[in-house]
């Protein structure tokens, strides 16, 4: 080091003032001096190594769980469930969504991630089980043998059929009293209706609240059969075709079976398949 950026390092460092008033610097003092403020061979290589290993670890680390993120987002990928995002430990809440989509919470990261390469992860359930909502456990297999158990809280956003105004219990199920919503179907009773043709010939079985998502259980199919009504009882076949009046038992909806009396104490099941028409 030379005089010059000796006392430049002295100044910056403070070590002027532990220097007496007026005292001359002489080689050896200079010596004593570059060597306090230098670090020995061995705090270099020490310190060079720390900055090189500490990043690599953390980049293993980061890598892997990347890896893993587009592992669950691949895995739990649908042809018609949207995107699929991922909240890792430590990562903010994921917001609401915006569109039909799936959520995964990872709870914790398996131990020794970073040593796991080629990540798989598989499912002991059909595939249809693999998209509906719920806490998933899953194995992760690393082509190095390592195997580990990943814990998944999954939910899926899908658009579903609601009403925005209240309605009273019997009111018929047109598609100008209904609108869509993006609904979390974990949270749903139900699956519910996609569209509102799917909703045509039913009416509300009890009263809905403005808001609220239309499930099977709460609409019922219009009656198109009343209970003691005559109806046509229609059977065809190859090359044939007869009808017969009967006397409805029950009351029913489309496609829904219902009694008939063909006969005094004579009586069968039937489908409801028009207004005051059944077949079997």
């Amino acid at each position: 080091m030379t005089a010059k950026g000796l006392w430049r390092t002295i100044a910056s460092t403070g070590l002027l003032a532990l220097l007496p008033a007026g005292a001359a610097v002489h080689a050896s003092t200079s010596d004593a001096i570059g060597s306090a403020i230098q670090p020995s061979a061995a705090q270099a290589s020490a310190s060079a190594s720390a900055s090189t290993t500490a990043p690599s670890v953390k980049d293993a680390q980061t890598r892997a769980v990347e890896a893993l993120r587009w592992q669950l987002s691949d895995f739990f990928t649908a042809e018609d469930s949207g995107p699929v995002r991922v909240r890792m430990p430590g990562e903010p809440p994921l917001s609401a969504p915006s569109e039909a989509s799936v959520q995964l919470e990872l709870r914790r990261l398996p131990a020794r991630l970073k040593d796991c390469s080629a990540p798989q992860l598989s499912l002991n359930a059909a595939r249809s089980d693999r998209h509906a909502p719920g806490l998933k456990r899953l194995q992760l297999l690393c082509a190095n043998g390592q195997q580990h158990i990943v814990s998944v809280r999954m939910e899926r956003y899908a658009w579903r059929q609601s009403t925005p105004q209240p309605l009273a219990s019997g009111t018929p199920l047109a598609p100008a009293r209904l609108t869509p919503v993006l609904t979390p179907l974990g949270k749903l009773r139900g699956n519910g209706f996609e569209s509102a043709a799917a909703l045509s010939g039913f009416e509300v079985r009890r009263r809905l609240r403005a808001g609220e998502v239309i499930t099977r259980n709460s609409v019922r199919a219009i009656p198109l059969v009343n209970f003691g009504d005559t109806v046509t009882y229609q059977v065809s076949g190859t090359g044939f075709s007869m009808q017969r009046s009967a006397r409805a038992l029950e009351a029913g909806g489309l496609d829904e079976r219902i009694r008939i009396e063909l006969a005094p104490g004579d009586w069968v099941r039937a489908r409801v398949i028009g207004p005051r028409r059944v077949a079997p």
